[in-house]
Formats: structure tokens, C-alpha cells, sequence
């Protein structure tokens, strides 16, 4: 299965995003890595965010690969007493799995935040018509957000 994950920190950004893309190299195979975008914090103050989109495939349901998605994050020291809008160490999520040209699972978080479809429009070209979705209009969110690509 093909999974889409939406990774983003804001607490050692830098350090966090290369950790977990370590992590995920020895869970995922073909992987594809979007630009990373600088984002403000939402419904808190705090430091802005680094988020990307990564793709690959694995044999992992989405249980399982959600599972192993808490480790990383935890080994990244988050906490998960924190409130939901608050700054955060590692934060993966599964927004998208594809199957032999079906989609299984698509999270609401690709039509709601700029921060997820912005960076999944840079690297799901192959998927289009599996996303049946116009390109353009992918990164229309209900959000509104401006994000900034990082170079």
C-alpha cells in the first residue's frame, strides 16, 4: 500500500524532521519527499512549523503503520499530555492510502489545512487521477492559510 504521511514540528524542527525521515526510511520503500513549508501555529501562540508531506509503500495496515507512528513520535520525546492546538516535537499523520489505484483511507485534514495539501500537491502527480481531484484546486483549503516554501 501506498501511504501519504504529513509530518510537521515546531521544537527542534529541523532535528525532529530528519529523525523521523530516518525512521520512516526503514519502514518505507520508494519514498518521495515534498518541499517543506514554514507554517504559523494554529488556534495557539507559538514558534512557526516545518511541515512536509512523505510518501512510500509498505505491507503495514493503516493500524499497524499507525502504530509504529506513536513510537516515533514518542521517541522524539512528544508529549501527549498537551493540548491539541499546542507547539509539538514531531507530529505524523496518515493522510492518504492508495491501493492498486483505489484510495483506502483520506484523511479531511488534505481539504482543511494549507499545510497538508500544499505540500501533498508537490509530490502526488502520479496519483492525480487516483485523488480525483483538479491540481489546481488542491491547494484551495478551508484554512486560507499562507504557507512559505523553505529553500
Amino acid at each position: 500500500m501506498k501511504y501519504y504521511l504529513s509530518i510537521g514540528s515546531n521544537i527542534e524542527p529541523v532535528k525532529n524532521i530528519i529523525f523521523s525521515i530516518k525512521e520512516l526510511k526503514e519502514i518505507l520503500a520508494d519514498i518521495n519527499i515534498s518541499n517543506t513549508y514554514v507554517t504559523p501555529s494554529i488556534g495557539f501562540e507559538g514558534p512557526e512549523f516545518l511541515n512536509l508531506i512523505i510518501s512510500g509503500n509498505t505491507e503495514l495496515s493503516l493500524e499497524q503503520l499507525n502504530a509504529l507512528l506513536k513510537v516515533i513520535e514518542d521517541n522524539a520525546g512528544r508529549d501527549r499530555t498537551v493540548k491539541k492546538f499546542d507547539s509539538r516535537t514531531l507530529d505524523i499523520d496518515i493522510v492518504l492510502a492508495v491501493e492498486e489505484g483505489a484510495i483506502i483511507y483520506k484523511s479531511d485534514e488534505i481539504k482543511k489545512y494549507s499545510f497538508v495539501n500544499v505540500p501533498l500537491h508537490d509530490i502526488y502527480e502520479e496519483e492525480a487521477s487516483i485523488l480525483m481531484i483538479e491540481k489546481d484546486s488542491l491547494v484551495i483549503s478551508e484554512d486560507n492559510q499562507e504557507i512559505l516554501k523553505c529553500i
